[in-house]
């Protein structure tokens, strides 16, 4: 009877640990929340200012060249062989800095893009946190990279964080 009785009790006490150990899993899609916020248009100028500024860059480059290169074709009958040689090997190094730039100019434009959006994702982790623990959802995974193939609604925090944050999303 002991036994029973014993088994019963540790039966309900698992149940109840079991019961309280429950996680409650949410679901949040940051990039919807972070294009409502009113910074984005600063962030979008930020990045076309820089773009421009890459732009003007190139282009300075691009007049150097062809001066360096009408110069070049001007005196070139009347230069020495060093002379020569030297000349072509600057015009090569512009052509060279010039295609290294263009390369580059959208891995820079990237980076810039990360420098400026980094602030907007932090308000809304931020923010998040905030409803998670107000909620008390243990876990919240973001919807912005399809890692879940399913995932309950009623679990979508996105509304609740943007509302946090004074947007309003339809």
């Amino acid at each position: 009877m002991r036994i029973k009785h014993l088994l019963f009790t540790l039966a309900i006490a698992f149940f109840s640990f079991t019961g309280f150990a429950q996680t409650k899993v949410g679901t949040v899609n940051i990039n919807v929340i972070v294009t409502k916020l009113p910074e984005i248009d600063q962030v979008k100028a930020g990045i076309n200012d820089y773009e421009k500024k890459l732009q003007n860059d190139l282009k300075l480059k691009l007049n150097n060249y062809e001066k360096e290169v009408t110069e070049a074709n001007k005196n070139f009958a009347t230069m020495t062989e060093d002379a020569k040689k030297k000349k072509q090997q600057d015009i090569f190094d512009l052509e060279s800095d010039i295609e290294k730039f263009r390369q580059n100019a959208a891995q820079l434009v990237q980076l810039k893009q990360e420098e400026l959006m980094r602030p907007l994702y932090k308000k809304v982790g931020d923010a998040v946190n905030v409803v998670a623990k107000e909620d008390k959802y243990t876990q919240v995974f973001t919807l912005d990279g399809n890692e879940l193939a399913f995932v309950d609604p009623q679990y979508d925090i996105t509304l609740k964080v943007a509302k946090k944050l004074g947007l309003v999303i339809e």
